[in-house]
């Protein structure tokens, strides 16, 4: 009787907190943060020169992460606001943004439900504005630190080989940039 009585208000209570929280995790788990990037200060950029989007999204590797700016021009304001994510493959020669695949998705979460940005290791790996916001236009200039992309091959955060990606509004790909490291000179 007493067992009976302790679930009759045991269960509700597990049941609201279970709905409670809204996140969806990969089948690999939550994203974890990187902590082992090879060279600290290890840049890449990929380089925006379209009509629809003019500028640079930067990446340089941190202790923890890696740290963005996305500073570009020329987005239509009647069009965004504009997403802009890591997809798995580079730009190819025909520069077609459809080729560079999905969402780098290393937990393997997949695109449904959205993003949550209060819950950053839950979303994709590459879904940058997902977790850090989107830009309006005609302009857009944001920095932030993603702890779950890397430098460093072994993990798979890894941005190399990758590209940065912008949709639209209607989730259209508008432009695409391939991420290529910048070699310091020694001289």
């Amino acid at each position: 009787m007493q067992l009976r009585y302790l679930l009759t208000f045991l269960c509700p209570a597990m049941l609201a907190v279970s709905q409670g929280t809204n996140s969806t995790t990969g089948a690999l788990g939550d994203a974890r943060p990187v902590r082992n990037n090879p060279v600290i200060g290890e840049t890449w950029v990929a380089s925006f020169d379209l009509p629809a989007v003019l500028g640079t999204v930067t990446a340089v590797a941190s202790t923890i992460g890696i740290n963005y700016t996305v500073d570009v021009t020329g987005l239509a304001v009647d069009r965004g606001p504009y997403k802009y994510h890591i997809h798995i493959h580079p730009v190819p020669e025909s520069g077609n943004c459809t080729d560079t695949g999905g969402h780098l998705d290393s937990y393997v979460r997949g695109d449904s439900p959205p993003c949550d940005s209060a819950l950053p290791q839950t979303c994709q790996v590459g879904d940058l504005s997902g977790k850090y916001g989107t830009v309006a236009g005609p302009e857009g200039l944001k920095e932030f630190n993603d702890p779950y992309t890397a430098t460093n091959k072994i993990q798979l955060g890894y941005i190399g080989g990758r590209s940065i990606v912008f949709h639209d509004a209607s989730g259209g790909r508008i432009a695409c940039a391939m991420l290529e490291k910048v070699e310091v000179s020694t001289s």
